[in-house]
């Protein structure tokens, strides 16, 4: 039982070093831009949906509905998203990039990303270690966030080369 425990250890302080190198890099390309992380990720969402309501940016986004409203609110202060009505149904509202959201995110696809260039690097001489780690990285989110999740995902990473 004591070797699980060491097991448990440098597992989560070892995905947890990896996760932060994720995470700092994310925060600096965002920064650069005046904007933040969590921003940075509704503009991406918005490009793949075009538009989204903010239900769905919630269940993209992995945040709460109040959240994603609060980060809305400071993305239409900078300009960057508009919010229009359904014509159909005046209780839902639909966000889109504009213009200027729009720039922001492409610059924010220009942005390097060191542990990304890592695998990247890693796996030019182990490509089995690259379909194993994305293949592990699908089934755990699909265990926790959902095959929706995991299908979305898989669906606009061509469109992410844009």
């Amino acid at each position: 039982m004591e070797d699980q425990h060491l097991n448990y250890h440098s597992y989560l302080n070892l995905l947890r070093g990896a996760l932060k190198v994720v995470e700092e890099d994310w925060q600096s390309a965002a920064n650069d831009l005046g904007i933040t992380q969590a921003e940075q990720h509704i503009l991406w969402i918005l490009f793949m949906e075009k538009k989204a309501t903010m239900s769905k940016i919630a269940e993209l986004g992995l945040w709460d509905l109040s959240t994603v409203m609060q980060i809305i609110k400071r993305l239409k202060s900078k300009q960057l998203v508009k919010t229009e009505k359904n014509e159909n149904d005046l209780r839902v509202s639909y966000v889109t990039l504009t213009e200027k959201g729009a720039e922001i995110r492409k610059a924010s696809s220009e942005k390097d990303h060191r542990f990304l260039q890592f695998i990247e690097h890693y796996g030019r001489s182990n490509q089995e270690f690259l379909e194993d780690f994305h293949s592990f990285l699908q089934t755990a989110n699909s265990r926790f966030h959902g095959e929706n999740f995991v299908r979305w995902v898989e669906k606009t990473s061509d469109f992410s080369k844009q």
